[in-house]
């Protein structure tokens, strides 16, 4: 675990996870008639320069959304898969997976976007029980890159900066088949310590 979180701290962030993967999970088990459990997820208190845990190499790929929130908690919220575990995804789903960024097409791509859109508003609603923070996300936006590429879109202005960065991992499973996926948010204020103090932690 690379994180200086306290225990109590990591427990309520884990509880976000918690609620947040429970009604993603129970939405896309619906939408899609697959049914999917997940594991305990894994919270990461993250720098903006230590993005190498997300995805190992600059070159790895990625693909999610990434979406702009408003309200009393702004920043920058995306849910990410790492390629392979797009794959993994894509073929249950459709029983086909693109080789690469060439052969996507809009089937794959909207298969994504409904599912890490549906990660992405259920992580947020979340927080939003939680803290009772007003959340307002934007229209969320396909993202489909190399990860260093991906993620400067998300935090332009952050890229070469040590802002703290909430990540939770998550892990999904049908029967013999497993993928993970990333809940990244980047607040505006540069500091997690809003929404510990919103927890009363």
């Amino acid at each position: 675990m690379t994180t200086q979180l306290s225990a109590f701290r990591q427990d309520a962030l884990r509880e976000i996870g918690n609620i947040g993967l429970g009604g993603a999970v129970t939405a896309l088990s619906d939408m899609t008639g697959v049914l999917f459990t997940l594991e305990v997820p894994e919270v990461l208190e993250l720098t903006t320069s230590q993005l190498h845990i997300v995805c190992p190499t600059e070159e790895c790929l990625m693909v999610g959304t990434i979406a702009r929130v408003e309200g009393d908690w702004q920043g920058e919220g995306a849910f990410l898969f790492p390629w392979e575990s797009a794959q993994v995804l894509w073929r249950i789903l459709t029983g086909n997976a693109p080789a690469d960024l060439g052969e996507l097409n809009e089937l794959y791509e909207s298969v994504i976007r409904e599912v890490a859109n549906i990660m992405l508003g259920n992580f947020l609603t979340a927080i939003a029980q939680m803290t009772q923070f007003e959340l307002h996300m934007e229209p969320p936006a396909f993202a489909a890159d190399m990860a260093a590429a991906l993620l400067s879109s998300l935090m332009v202005e952050a890229l070469y900066g040590q802002r703290e960065l909430l990540t939770i991992e998550t892990r999904f499973s049908v029967p013999d088949q497993h993928f993970e996926g990333f809940f990244l948010y980047l607040p505006d204020t540069g500091s997690l310590q809003k929404l510990f103090d919103a927890l009363g932690i």
